[in-house]
Parts: C-alpha cells; sequence; structure tokens
C-alpha cells in the first residue's frame, strides 16, 4: 500500500511538483549549511593573531632585553595563517634571550629568532649609535651607592661660568649600564655616540654630580641652573 501511494504521489502532475519542491527546499537547506560552515572555516583562518614584527633591523647577538626597551619591534595583527611557528605576541618574552641571526625589518619575531641564554657583556647591551662610556666616581661627589645597574639619572655639573661658580642639569634621563659600588669606583653610562667627548670632558674638567630619577612616570627634568644668588633666593623655599 505504501508503495502505491509513493507511485501515486510521483506520477501524478501535483505529486511531482510537491516531490520537487520538497528536494529544492532541501538542496537549500543543505547549500545553506555548507556555505555557513565554509565561511566560518575561513573567518577563522583569517582571524586576526597578534604578533611582535622587527620595526628596524635586529642584529645577531642584540640582547632580547634592548630589542623591547629599545622600540625596535612593533606591534601588529596577522591572519593565522600567516602567523609563523613559535611567534612572539609578548615582549616579556624576549627577556633573557639573545638575537642567534640578523632579523630584518617586517619580520615576525619568533622564539627561533633568540636564544634562551642572554649575554651579559655591556657591549651586548648596545645598539646602533649608543655607546658606553666609563666614568671615575668617588664616594663624597655624585655618589651612586643607591642606584642600581639598569637605573635612569640626571647628571648636573659644577664649573665656574662668567665668573661664578654655577650648577646646572647637564644630561637628563641617563641609562647606568654600570654602577659603582658604595666605596667609588667606575660608572658606565650610555650615551649617544656624538655626546661621548662632552661627557667625558665633564667628567675631567668639571664636578657631576647624579639625581636618581623615579622608576616610572618620571616627568620632563627642568632645565635650571643655580649659583649662590638663586640659593640665596630660595633659601627657606619647599
Amino acid at each position: 500500500m505504501a508503495n502505491h501511494l509513493i507511485e501515486k504521489v510521483t506520477t501524478s502532475r501535483g505529486g511531482a511538483i510537491a516531490v520537487g519542491i520538497a528536494v529544492a527546499v532541501i538542496a537549500a537547506i543543505l547549500l545553506i549549511v555548507y556555505i555557513t560552515r565554509y565561511k566560518s572555516s575561513v573567518d577563522s583562518t583569517a582571524a586576526p593573531v597578534p604578533v611582535l614584527v622587527a620595526k628596524s633591523l635586529i642584529v645577531k647577538g642584540t640582547p632580547g632585553t634592548a630589542v623591547a626597551t629599545k622600540g625596535l619591534y612593533q606591534s601588529t595583527s596577522v591572519p593565522s595563517d600567516k602567523v609563523q611557528p613559535s611567534a612572539i605576541s609578548d615582549p616579556a618574552a624576549l627577556s633573557g634571550r639573545l638575537a642567534v641571526s640578523d632579523i630584518y625589518p617586517g619580520a615576525q619575531l619568533t622564539l627561533d629568532n633568540f636564544t634562551a641564554e642572554a649575554s651579559t657583556a655591556l657591549n651586548a647591551q648596545l645598539a646602533g649609535k649608543e655607546r658606553g662610556v666609563t666614568l671615575s666616581i668617588d664616594p663624597v661627589h655624585g655618589s651612586l651607592a643607591n642606584v642600581a645597574s639598569g637605573d635612569h639619572v640626571d647628571i648636573y655639573t659644577q664649573a665656574t661660568k662668567g665668573g661664578r661658580l654655577v650648577t646646572q642639569l647637564f644630561r637628563a634621563n641617563v641609562l647606568v649600564l654600570q654602577a659603582p659600588g658604595a666605596a667609588g669606583g667606575n660608572v658606565v653610562l650610555d650615551v649617544p655616540t656624538g655626546d661621548a667627548s662632552n661627557v667625558l670632558f665633564a667628567s675631567v674638567n668639571t664636578t657631576l654630580f647624579f639625581v636618581i630619577r623615579p622608576a616610572a612616570g618620571a616627568r620632563p627634568t627642568a632645565r635650571s641652573q643655580a649659583d649662590l644668588g638663586t640659593v640665596n633666593a630660595t633659601s627657606g623655599k619647599r
């Protein structure tokens, strides 16, 4: 009886139309499901993923810390299917690492680009036009006993200017690559190559004083100078 009913439906004009409509509806549903799944798959593949890329040339031997602190990278997003294996998205992952090969601008930073053993040598903490200048510091003037390597300081000079003794800002926000001990010794400062001669001259021919800066959120240092007149004029001022 069931077979007879099916034969009657499929052989009659109205039945054939109904079957055709049903088949078309099912086909449309299957097509929509397929397209939806395909689009979801494509969207998943093309979803942007955050990565770090080299902003400028990172030469072999550059410490990961220097890459992070000196702005040698920039954050960007690429489709997930374009992400390199072991790609780095967090600058903290660069800490304690050393570039094992040259990394060219625009290249993604990956863990394979860096060894897990960072060099402690001072020259590994410098890049480009940076230079490490060594100054001898006595325990009385400009003591850096409370400054650790990696801190930043403001440097003031005291010298005769126009027949009067003047103390004034010499350089602001200078990185201390290596700090001396409480008894004095040598301090190594990170300075631009074009300024190294000025720093060396000032260390020999003037008295240098070092002012400790905040660890974070420091405001610009005031470009001021002081002499006996300003000291007397501001006595008692807070």
